[in-house]
């Protein structure tokens, strides 16, 4: 996360120390000539700190953006942009970012619309891959932060009362409560805890409150599967669809350069391509 945050204040550095000559009015941080606005820092913003977020985490957004226009006015005036390293290597980001820029641009507002026939047809010819590594489960769980909690809701589950809407209620699990608490398929390597309280635990049988690191578990196990079985459509449809998506985009980039290649004059000399891997 720092990683990619350094790379984005890096950019804005960039883009900001042009705006010596704008207003003044609106300024939020100066270094020197260079000047962050407000309307900058609405743009520049990740979108996790973007508008509703507090004033610290926006505070130490401007904060960070100052010590990396400091790093890259100190980094000028020593002339590092000027060896021939650097050179290379700042060509090659504008060279990615204006190909970045292209492909947004060509396949802007053509999203993939990806048939339930073609996903089952990708399925039936892709079996295979989808076979279990390892036994697997599927199983309904209410996280509650005490056993009195938990007690309760179990006695409210044994007179009738719905899994999903109490899970979807109640839960602390934030991640599964939209789900009705549902966990999907998972291994013992998936999810060692709730794993160990799910094993032996009778098929379709409410458990007692069971506590792990979490919290209290009320734990409903739906389905078990060997190792070497195969998973079903509905547990990898998510993955198949990135699948297809992945695989249209790339055929539309390899039909872009091909139009590319009759368009423009381009060569490779194979004679020297193959006294360079000599060397």
């Amino acid at each position: 996360m720092r990683h990619h945050l350094f790379l984005r204040l890096t950019c804005i550095c960039m883009l900001t120390s042009c705006s010596a000559n704008q207003e003044q009015e609106g300024v939020v941080a100066r270094v020197e000539e260079a000047v962050l606005t407000v309307a900058d820092l609405e743009n520049l913003l990740p979108a996790e700190l973007g508008v509703g977020q507090g004033p610290a985490e926006r505070a130490r957004f401007v904060e960070q953006w100052v010590e990396q226009q400091l790093l890259y006015q100190e980094a000028l005036n020593r002339r590092l942009d000027q060896q021939p390293r650097t050179q290379q290597l700042l060509e090659q980001a504008r060279r990615d970012l204006l190909v970045a820029a292209l492909l947004n641009a060509e396949f802007e507002g053509q999203d993939t619309q990806v048939s339930e026939a073609s996903i089952q047809q990708y399925y039936a010819e892709n079996r295979e891959d989808f076979r279990r590594a390892k036994p697997e489960l599927r199983a309904l769980h209410l996280l509650l932060a005490t056993e009195n909690d938990a007690a309760a809701k179990r006695q409210a589950l044994r007179n009738g009362a719905s899994f999903e809407e109490l899970a979807r209620l109640h839960s602390l699990d934030q991640e599964t409560k939209v789900q009705g608490g549902d966990l999907g398929y998972f291994s013992a390597d998936d999810n060692p805890a709730l794993w160990e309280a799910c094993r032996g635990l009778p098929f379709k049988t409410l458990s007692a409150p069971i506590q792990t690191q979490y919290g209290y578990h009320l734990i409903q196990v739906l389905d078990r599967q060997e190792a070497g079985t195969i998973k079903e459509l509905d547990q990898v449809r998510p993955q198949i669809v990135d699948t297809l998506v992945r695989q249209d985009y790339r055929q539309r980039l390899a039909e872009l350069l091909v139009r590319l290649k009759r368009s423009r004059k381009w060569a490779i000399d194979d004679r020297r391509l193959g006294a360079s891997q000599a060397r």
